[in-house]
């Protein structure tokens, strides 16, 4: 398992898609979808055709409870620790955590709804607590740091040192040292920021489904290829405005305008809302947050 902050999971400029998921208790007895090794090509692939919002709360708890438990199994191993029972032991915990989070990351990156947010609301400073669990572990620490410094004495490869001195790094970084009341701070904070992660990207996300440019007139359309045309010309018949074209607040929308548009005046209107998300003195605003994140990393950096 690759050990780190889950503050920030799924946390990037968001697009909105799809219809919202009204979210339900699980049904009983139903194997989650989302703890199943993935099948199909490629090694497999996620079950997206599967899943539902509902399921993310209960598959993520249920994944951080055997990951907590393959951690332990590590930590409290009564044999010497090597490089095999500690670091290969900290790299295969967690393989169903992996794979819940990242479909949880493409949902919030590409298919959050509202009643996702709330799932992820709720999760993001949980995910962040589940890190702190691990990188806290004093007895999975030590061991890190025994066969951190063995490395360079025995027969490692220069890959297998590179690890080690990754793994002890991140745990270091993590407040691995700390004494007990700063690890209670630190980990405090990196709750509060993945929670604010969280509805900073919520609020780009909502800028980015609030703010379109709708094009009205032949003219504004050149550059344009067809394609990108066409795709215009659907996204503003989508919402309620067909016969005009819609350049939506998205960098996939935005990046191919700017890329081709003879519009300059239109090309400086749509990277200026594009990169203005999150600034517009309203619900959906990132100043207080950012300032408020900005805080709690400095004091997490002394």
């Amino acid at each position: 398992m690759l050990i780190a902050s889950f503050a920030g999971a799924g946390l990037a400029a968001l697009v909105a898609a799809g219809t919202a998921l009204a979210a339900t208790a699980p049904e009983a007895n139903v194997p989650n979808p989302l703890l199943a090794p993935w099948s199909g090509p490629y090694g497999g692939v996620p079950p997206f055709d599967k899943v539902k919002v509902e399921q993310f709360k209960p598959a993520l708890e249920t994944a951080m409870t055997e990951a907590l438990a393959e951690i332990d199994k590590v930590a409290n191993d009564p044999a010497p620790p090597t490089f095999e029972n500690t670091i290969v032991g900290l790299e295969r915990s967690g393989r169903a955590l992996d794979r819940v989070s990242n479909i949880f990351g493409i949902y919030s990156s590409t298919m959050s709804t509202p009643d996702f947010q709330k799932v992820e609301e709720e999760m993001a400073p949980k995910l962040a607590a589940f890190s702190d669990q691990i990188t806290q572990n004093e007895k999975l620490f030590k061991r890190i740091a025994a066969v951190y410094d063995a490395r360079e004495k025995g027969t490692l490869t220069a890959e297998q040192r590179r690890l080690v001195w990754l793994d002890y790094t991140n745990f270091v970084r993590a407040g691995a040292k700390l004494d007990a009341a700063a690890k209670k701070r630190m980990s405090e904070i990196n709750q509060r920021l993945a929670s604010l992660y969280t509805k900073f990207s919520q609020n780009l996300l909502a800028d980015e489904a609030d703010y379109v440019l709708f094009l009205d007139k032949e003219s504004d359309l050149a550059g344009l290829p067809e394609s990108l045309r066409s795709a215009a010309a659907a996204a503003a018949e989508q919402r309620g405005q067909k016969g005009k074209w819609a350049i939506t607040n998205t960098r996939s929308s935005m990046e191919p305008f700017l890329t081709y548009s003879d519009r300059r005046d239109l090309r400086e209107k749509v990277w200026r809302t594009y990169y203005s998300r999150g600034d517009h003195g309203d619900a959906h605003d990132n100043k207080a947050i950012i300032t408020e994140i900005l805080k709690l990393r400095a004091e997490r950096a002394k």
